[in-house]
């Protein structure tokens, strides 16, 4: 059943979005991994134990925050003084393919306990995460209109989006399984709420000779799961029970790491984090761009050169191109669901030990995405200063091409812990030219228990 959308506010987002931004998936917090003292680094290894001595209880977002940005753009790529924009400086910043991953996560609920050589952890979390790429060619056609496309038939560029949003409820333990040596696991059980996936879809361009038209479109077909429902436009379409145990939207992933330490000064560490999958089949869409966008000969515009004929400002031609998608767009109801595979990350360290409070080392982190993997290598040193407080530092190389430094911290006093930690700081002194931003914060009520 096709349908005419009128409520177009999600789908105009998406579409367009994907075009130039590709928007939000990083899920590293692998900050977090130089603080052992915060219990919430155990989400990057699960073996690590909790050396709080104490319960440590996280409540609802005051348990951790997190969001992260990796990018081969900038923000000042486009905006600059005032919020000023330039698809000219746009196109020249960019690389042949722009390239995004972001991340948000909320926790919900963390707990964790170490008793005897067990550590034992609950942790509830919301997720965002997402991907995407696009070819620099298709901000060329932005930033200069389609007089000059007009007569021709040719493929513009490529783009790919995708992105999720899931609940995630784990319950992880590690073992102690002799002196200096810890393993841990951590099974995920996950809760799908949107999907989006636009596969690899093609802007074309067609000329029209016989109706002196130029056509564009792009070619794909594009899947979306939420809690939506259609009848000539979508609307909400909210249930509980839908989300938290729709067998329909379910998925599984898996958490395991070891921690040894060989001898008194040496300990090495490995994880594997987010081996598994999400499946979306509930409330699912099957999209295609029915109809191109059709531009009569007399309507055929450029945007290069304000003092010419048939200029039109960028922001003006994307807005036509917006406001008619939503005559353009077919939606029907999906014959199947989509299995979504979770970005997969592996941590390896060794770290050397000058004394019980000061360390240094170096860790590699290499996360998969599709087509776009994200590799930090690094070295860094840690101090701990008395029993509240713990500091680190580290120098990252993201994919052998950008070097930013970090800092993390955490103080515990006698019923409470605060931690922050970012990847790079660099990223606040100076956000809008940077490519990669990334914070953690939150803390935790520790309890006695004996």
């Amino acid at each position: 059943m096709s349908i005419k959308l009128q409520n177009k506010t999600r789908i105009i987002s998406i579409l367009i979005g994907m075009i130039f931004y590709s928007g939000l998936t990083a899920q590293e917090r692998s900050s977090l991994f130089y603080l052992p003292g915060v219990p919430q680094a155990s989400l990057e290894n699960p073996a690590i134990q909790n050396r709080s001595g104490k319960l440590a209880i996280g409540l609802p977002v005051l348990s951790g925050m997190y969001f992260n940005l990796n990018s081969n753009m900038a923000f000042d790529y486009l905006f600059f003084e005032d919020f000023n924009y330039s698809f000219h400086r746009f196109y020249n910043a960019l690389d042949k393919h722009g390239k995004t991953q972001a991340a948000a996560n909320i926790s919900l609920f963390f707990a964790s306990l170490k008793h005897n050589n067990y550590t034992f952890s609950i942790s509830v979390s919301e997720k965002v995460s997402s991907n995407g790429n696009f070819d620099r060619d298709i901000v060329e056609f932005i930033r200069d209109g389609i007089i000059d496309l007009y007569g021709t038939n040719q493929n513009i560029g490529t783009a790919f989006f995708q992105v999720r949003h899931y609940k995630e409820f784990s319950i992880g333990v590690a073992r102690k399984m002799w002196n200096g040596f810890d393993i841990g696991i951590r099974p995920k059980l996950l809760f799908g709420k949107y999907f989006l996936d636009t596969k690899d879809f093609d802007f074309m361009v067609e000329t029209d000779t016989q109706n002196r038209e130029l056509l564009m479109v792009p070619q794909g077909t594009y899947f979306m799961s939420g809690p939506l429902s259609y009848n000539k436009s979508f609307r909400a379409k909210i249930f509980p029970g839908d989300y938290f145990f729709q067998p329909k939207n379910l998925g599984f992933a898996l958490d395991a790491g070891m921690v040894l330490r060989t001898n008194d000064v040496m300990e090495w560490s490995v994880s594997l984090l987010d081996i598994g999958a999400l499946g979306f089949g509930h409330n699912t869409f099957d999209m295609t761009m029915a109809r191109p966008w059709r531009y009569h000969e007399s309507a055929i515009y450029q945007s290069h050169t304000p003092e010419a004929n048939r200029y039109m400002e960028p922001r003006e031609a994307l807005k036509i191109i917006t406001d008619s998608i939503s005559f353009l767009l077919e939606v029907e109801d999906a014959n199947s669901g989509m299995i979504s595979l979770l970005p997969m990350k592996f941590n390896a360290a060794g770290k050397y030990f000058i004394s019980d409070e000061t360390a240094f080392g170096v860790s590699n982190q290499l996360t998969w995405y599709r087509r776009q993997p994200i590799n930090r290598a690094s070295i860094f040193a840690y101090q701990k200063i008395g029993t509240w407080l713990e500091m680190a530092g580290n120098i990252s190389l993201y994919n052998l091409s950008e070097i930013v430094p970090g800092f993390s911290a955490s103080y515990s006093a006698q019923w409470v812990q605060f931690f922050i930690a970012s990847n790079n700081i660099l990223g606040f002194i100076h956000p809008s030219s940077s490519k990669h931003v990334n914070l953690c914060f939150g803390m935790n009520f520790l309890f006695d228990t004996q």
